[in-house]
């Protein structure tokens, strides 16, 4: 079970990084938004492969469940965000 919600946590985690990118940098054009959102797919890529480094080489939890829910929250993530995104290029 912990292997499950840390999966979920650090999948759900990358929500965090597309906020953050927001609303230190979320102004200006739709060109603005759209090199955002390209940095924003790098720090995600990053924090998910690093997890997956993390729990891989360390065996802290049950791989094959974390890696489960890592990607179901990552692709949680990934759905919210490009609401939201969506919604922001239709604002400017």
């Amino acid at each position: 079970m912990t292997a499950v919600a840390l999966g979920l946590l650090g999948g759900l985690a990358t929500i965090g990084v597309s906020e953050c990118l927001l609303r230190f940098r979320g102004s200006g054009s739709a060109g603005g938004v759209f090199k955002l959102l390209v940095v924003g797919i790098v720090l995600r890529a990053l924090w998910i492969l690093g997890l997956l480094a993390l729990v891989a080489l360390t065996g802290i939890v049950d791989t094959k469940p974390f890696v489960v829910a890592l990607l179901g929250g990552y692709l949680a993530a990934q759905v919210l965000e490009g609401l939201r995104y969506q919604r922001l290029i239709r604002t400017r």
